[in-house]
């Protein structure tokens, strides 16, 4: 039978639809009324063929299923019904049960198993558990469709060729299931909006994605948050907690400043990435986990491998797929692009309406080194769309902090440095040189001592001269 949409309208709300697929007649009818007495509209079937149809047809929220149907095997019937795009959550029931059907069931995807006789209160519970679990399920899919539209490649603003290129791996590394990431570039560059990318738009998308920024957590507590902990594992521990890698099952977990993370922990770690396995502080059971690892750094682990700041197991087992998200000074092509992404989402966000970018500030944004990259040019951005008075983005408010920065040259892309008229003298312009060399590389010596045509050799021991070396 059908069923009228109109006829299940309460308040505004429509409630949950009930399937009831059993051919013995007097338990369907007993099924119904005790369901519809709950507040649920049900709808009942004497054989699969029709009761399949009728959930094609009606997309209900749950189906109670028998085993054993004169037409039809169950099984198969929940196998057809999985198979749908609004998949109901499925409750079996049978006069038959063993534990090989139900775990058959379970695996197949039924949401629960029920032997007959059963009461009728132990049925309700049931029912009321699986659709509970439902709707916090629907709840989360569309967090996570939300997500993904926020998310989009389209959110990697730029036109630029090192743009197109990042785009263009994390679509194909979205079309597949890597099991590590190790993201590098400075600070700023968008690290953390690559690996939301990266996972709203894989194959975990539905399951939770997990930061944890290594830096800003005191060790003791980072550990306690990676694993979890048993009770009485220490004296706080007044009860288990599970640790975000517990948590992220089945998604994945983001640990940002990855570089900053002690070499004792780094120990510890190695194993849960290695074979996605580990155990709770004060547990004596390996907990097992299926997750994306993906990892963070502005750092060059590399470097900090070789000086024993980074342990070398684990960087191999992060550095299986590695990408480097640029610069803004690689991507200038960018800004303007960025300049005017900015402006209009600040404009929504603070309910302002700057319509005019002077030439002036745009052509300081072309010049600027940027050294915190797009979050710099965003926080300069929000706080000139702040407190401009007009239409127009006002000079005053954009102004870029000049004398103590990297510029870019028209055109040509080369660094220049202000050096104050005031304090000129050979010492200070060296040492301000190879300063701002190394920030501009991350301090990385040897692309560094390339940019100023030295040899690495030259740059450490100017780099000890004007103790900038450890």
């Amino acid at each position: 039978m059908g069923w009228d949409e109109n006829k299940y309208l309460r308040k505004g709300k429509m409630s949950s639809l009930i399937l009831i697929i059993e051919d013995e007649r007097l338990l369907c009818k007993q099924l119904h009324k005790a369901l519809t007495q709950e507040g649920y509209f049900v709808i009942t079937s004497f054989e699969g063929g029709e009761g399949l149809q009728i959930a094609k047809r009606e997309n209900p929220d749950l189906v109670i299923l028998d085993l054993k149907l004169p037409d039809r095997d169950g099984l198969q019937i929940l196998k057809d019904l999985s198979g749908f795009d609004q998949k109901p959550t499925t409750i079996m029931m049978t006069a038959h049960g063993s534990v090989e059907v139900a775990v058959s069931a379970i695996r197949d995807g039924a949401y629960d198993f029920i032997e007959k006789p059963f009461p009728l209160d132990k049925l309700k519970v049931m029912v009321r558990n699986a659709l509970k679990i439902r709707e916090l399920n629907n709840s989360l899919s569309a967090v996570a469709m939300r997500a993904q539209e926020k998310y989009g490649f389209d959110s990697l603003i730029g036109e630029s060729e090192s743009i197109k290129e990042i785009i263009h791996l994390f679509k194909k590394l979205t079309e597949s299931d890597p099991k590590t990431i190790l993201i590098r570039g400075e600070s700023g560059t968008g690290k953390g909006l690559a690996a939301k990318v990266l996972h709203f738009n894989g194959i975990r998308k539905q399951s939770p994605l997990i930061e944890l920024n290594c830096a800003a957590i005191p060790e003791t507590l980072l550990e306690s948050e990676l694993f979890g902990y048993e009770a009485g594992a220490f004296t706080d521990a007044k009860k288990l907690r599970k640790g975000i890698l517990e948590q992220a099952d089945g998604g994945t977990i983001f640990l940002d400043e990855i570089g900053d993370m002690s070499l004792s922990l780094q120990a510890k770690l190695v194993k849960a990435v290695e074979e996605r396995s580990f155990r709770r502080l004060g547990g004596t059971r390996d907990i097992t986990v299926d997750i994306c690892v993906m990892a963070a750094t502005n750092h060059d682990l590399k470097s900090l491998v070789k000086n024993g700041g980074f342990r070398e197991d684990l960087y191999h087992r992060l550095n299986v797929i590695n990408f480097e998200m640029p610069s803004l000074r690689q991507r200038i092509e960018d800004i303007p692009l960025l300049t005017d992404y900015f402006v209009s989402y600040f404009n929504v966000d603070l309910n302002k309406n700057i319509t005019i970018i002077p030439s002036e500030v745009r052509k300081a944004f072309l010049h600027y080194g940027w050294p915190g990259n797009v979050r710099e040019l965003r926080s300069t951005i929000e706080r000139a769309v702040l407190l401009s008075d007009d239409s127009v983005l006002s000079p005053k408010y954009a102004k870029l902090e000049e004398d103590d920065n990297l510029k870019v040259q028209d055109g040509d892309g080369k660094m220049v440095i202000d050096i104050p008229l005031d304090d000129a003298s050979l010492y200070k312009i060296e040492r301000k040189v190879i300063t701002k060399a190394l920030d501009l590389h991350n301090w990385n010596q040897t692309r560094t001592a390339e940019m100023l045509g030295i040899t690495r050799e030259v740059l450490r021991y100017r780099m000890k001269k004007w103790g900038l070396l450890s």
